[in-house]
């Protein structure tokens, strides 16, 4: 199974991952955690540099990049041998990369269009071949609320950085859920702890307090039930 978790910056992805990781492991259904995005942008060596590339490139021009970057790793995601009791998370689903894109992309985000079928056509593909499921945390305007917050209090939040959180809140509640993918949405205002049980008992994934279970075996049976 994949497990692609989505946000806006700020959400709790990355808590809630390693969370998900850990609690299966400790049920004896192995998680795997994928290599993050920038790995897959040709320009960064490290996650460092990934705010100077930013500064320094054309909004269309990371967008772009962005989009492309998903697709190359989704490919990577299909060709893997994903065994019955292995589970991938997955920092980013194409949901929050392409929402991320357009917000870089400002007012020509028409020019990126031709790209998104390229997206949909890879993810197509790898739902053809391994059970994929989308979580994600808050939705769009409404996560800002919560996420702002937890960021001024880590960082400095520039102007420019505050503008494009504000596009990619817009941008990811007015696209809704990416076509394809099964979406489970949670509170992001809720402890990671709980998310982690919700999540874990929704899909019908192991979890330390009933041991393994058959991974996967709700992603067919139950796709319809997961949109909230």
């Amino acid at each position: 199974m994949i497990i692609f978790v989505d946000g806006i910056d700020g959400s709790g992805k990355t808590t809630l991952i390693g969370h998900l990781a850990a609690a299966l492991n400790r049920s004896g259904a192995e998680a795997v955690v994928s290599s993050p995005l920038w790995r897959y942008l040709p320009t960064i060596a490290a996650a460092e540099q990934f705010a100077s590339w930013v500064g320094s490139t054309t909004g269309l021009d990371v967008a772009e990049a962005l989009i492309t970057a998903m697709i190359d790793r989704l490919d990577d995601l299909r060709d893997l041998s994903v065994a019955q009791d292995h589970v991938h998370l997955v920092d980013r689903g194409p949901k929050t990369v392409y929402a991320s894109a357009r917000a870089h992309a400002y007012e020509r985000r028409t020019a990126i269009e031709p790209l998104r079928e390229r997206l949909a056509t890879s993810v197509r593909a790898l739902t053809d071949v391994h059970p994929c499921v989308a979580i994600e945390l808050g939705d769009g305007v409404e996560a800002l609320r919560t996420a702002l917050p937890r960021l001024t209090s880590s960082q400095t939040v520039t102007p420019g950085y505050l503008g494009y959180l504000q596009a990619l809140a817009t941008e990811m509640h007015t696209f809704g859920d990416w076509p394809g993918l099964p979406t489970q949405r949670l509170d992001i205002s809720m402890s990671t702890e709980s998310n982690c049980a919700a999540i874990l008992e929704s899909l019908r994934l192991p979890s330390p307090r009933n041991g393994r279970a058959d991974v996967g075996a709700g992603v067919s049976a139950n796709r319809r039930d997961w949109r909230t």
